[in-house]
């Protein structure tokens, strides 16, 4: 038997490495929460290539792994399309494969030519990580869904660095940690083997960048000086997404949403949060439907941020959301959605494909928003500007960091998870909203047609959530919360906030740098 596994040692590890890199990558995010998972996620394939596999064997596993990994992680996908899971989830799988075929030529070229050389091998793939969910991010228009940094959303001491290099330097820090500890594993066997003793600069650099991006970081968390923001209520409607645009249905929709918003009035709240897409009807363009929501806010006497289509001619419709007045009834302006769904809010190349209408029946494309159209929530001591993000908008930190460039005091996300049933994919979608809190350093309520509603601190802590009497989040409801905020950030920018992506462009150099010293080396690896 020990015979037939030398011999077999390096198919061993190449099934080892698919079967591990599964459950590590599925369970270090929501549902199964076990963000230790995202420690060594990347290790199995990292020992694997020590083991002399061919590029060949190492690109297949690697598509098939990351395929079968992300077809599980976003298999709530198939409540809308079997087709658009199947191709979404390969997608994905194919940016898992590309940093299994990079890393591999890496290590074949720089490991086992001397200790140092395990730096640039481990900043390199780093490095290649980042640069790949950058670009997952706007490949055909971007799917940045559950990047690394994801795993991490609670827990909050590794995430506060990300004021400073954003979400993208947690996902480096963990691929680096990845990658200096799979390297003192193989030292370590090298040891028992040989005794032989060798220095393993990259596990120590690991160490040191993971210590300063969490233990250093409490500092921020500490001495925090908290001020009451405003009491907020969120409004759960819990419309199925096969009634929500049922004509028939639309008045028994709306008695639905004006009974939950009324049961919230005696909590004297100071405004109302609805989730995306609340009303069958446009509020903008619909005089009755504008009507019956400014009756609704005063007579509650709270303003109303509403989530509603909006119709600005027959033919230009956007995925809005208004603030509506008590008495002065609907601010002129509304946020329009910046970064739409394809093939779910409009289908890309129509004019070029229009056969693409019969497969994808979407009746009409929405319009993209412009601005970032902060919506002034005004009280009797402060106005404080409410930036906007609607549903999948949340994933993308550049539309956060504009809206809070532009003057936003806290951000507000509006979605509709309906579209996906009773699944993992509000939680995944909630961890998204904490990364954008922290490299913010905003407050960010969430309301959700049918979960997840709460509100997350600057610090990424999870302060409230709404939950029925089983402590579950999907349900129709209400609620009213307390909510402060830390007095050191009001109006203070993040580095992140100012500065943007510069930590991505900094992947792209390093990366550059450990290619080129990789291409001064020749040969195969020395175990």
């Amino acid at each position: 038997m020990a015979k037939w596994m030398v011999a077999n040692r390096s198919k061993i590890a190449q099934v080892a490495a698919f079967v591990l890199t599964i459950v590590f990558y599925v369970g270090a995010f929501p549902p199964y929460d076990f963000p230790e998972a995202g420690f060594v996620v990347l290790i199995p394939f990292l020992i694997w290539f020590r083991m002399g596999p061919t590029l060949k064997q190492v690109a297949w596993t690697g598509l098939l792994a990351g395929w079968v990994a992300w077809f599980i992680l976003i298999f709530w996908l198939s409540h809308v399309t079997w087709m658009g899971l199947a191709l979404l989830s390969g997608v994905v799988g194919l940016h898992f494969m590309l940093w299994c075929v990079g890393t591999f030529w890496l290590s074949k070229r720089l490991l086992g030519k001397g200790p140092w050389m395990g730096l640039p091998f481990a900043i390199g793939t780093s490095a290649l990580w980042v640069v790949l969910e950058h670009i997952r991010g706007w490949v055909f228009t971007g799917f940045p869904w559950l990047p690394l940094s994801a795993s991490q959303w609670s827990r909050p001491i590794m995430l506060q660095s990300a004021v400073f290099w954003g979400a993208w330097g947690i996902s480096f820090g963990l691929a680096l940690l990845n990658a200096g500890v799979a390297a003192y594993m193989l030292r370590i066997v090298r040891y028992s083997r040989t005794d032989t003793k060798t220095f393993c600069p990259e596990f120590y650099l690991a160490l040191i960048v993971f210590v300063s991006m969490t233990f250093l970081q409490t500092r921020h968390i500490s001495g925090q000086d908290r001020e009451p923001l405003f009491r907020a209520a969120a409004m759960q409607p819990a419309i199925p997404q096969n009634e929500k645009w049922d004509a028939s249905l639309s008045r028994e929709i709306l008695d639905q949403i004006e009974k939950n918003t009324l049961l919230l009035a005696p909590m004297k709240p100071d405004l109302v949060f609805w989730p995306e897409a609340t009303l069958p009807y446009p509020i903008k363009g619909d005089t009755i439907m504008q009507a019956w929501i400014e009756r609704l806010a005063t007579q509650i006497d709270t303003p109303i941020f509403a989530g509603a289509l909006v119709a600005e001619s027959d033919e230009v419709w956007y995925n809005g959301v208004y603030l509506i007045r008590p008495k002065w009834g609907m601010y002129p302006e509304y946020y329009a959605k910046r970064h739409l769904v394809p093939f779910g809010e409009y289908i890309p190349l129509r004019s070029v494909w229009p056969w693409i209408e019969k497969i994808v029946p979407i009746e009409g494309d929405l319009y993209q928003g412009e601005g970032v159209s902060l919506l002034p929530l005004s009280m009797p001591s402060r106005t404080i500007n409410i930036g906007t993000l609607i549903c999948y908008e949340d994933v993308f930190p550049s539309l956060a960091r504009k809206s809070t460039l532009e003057g936003a005091g806290m951000l507000f996300v509006a979605t509709n998870s309906a579209w996906y049933g009773q699944s993992a994919a509000s939680f995944q979608h909630m961890a998204h909203s904490v990364l954008r809190a922290v490299e913010n350093r905003r407050v960010v309520f969430r309301v959700g047609n049918d979960g997840w509603s709460g509100w997350i601190d600057e610090y990424g802590n999870v302060r409230d959530e709404l939950l029925d009497e089983e402590g579950k989040i999907w349900f129709s409801g209400g609620t009213t919360w307390k909510v402060d905020r830390d007095k050191r950030w009001k109006g203070r920018e993040t580095f992140y906030t100012q500065k943007g992506d510069w930590f991505v462009a900094v992947c792209w150099g390093a990366l550059l740098i450990a290619g080129l010293i990789a291409l001064r080396y020749k040969g195969a690896l020395q175990d």
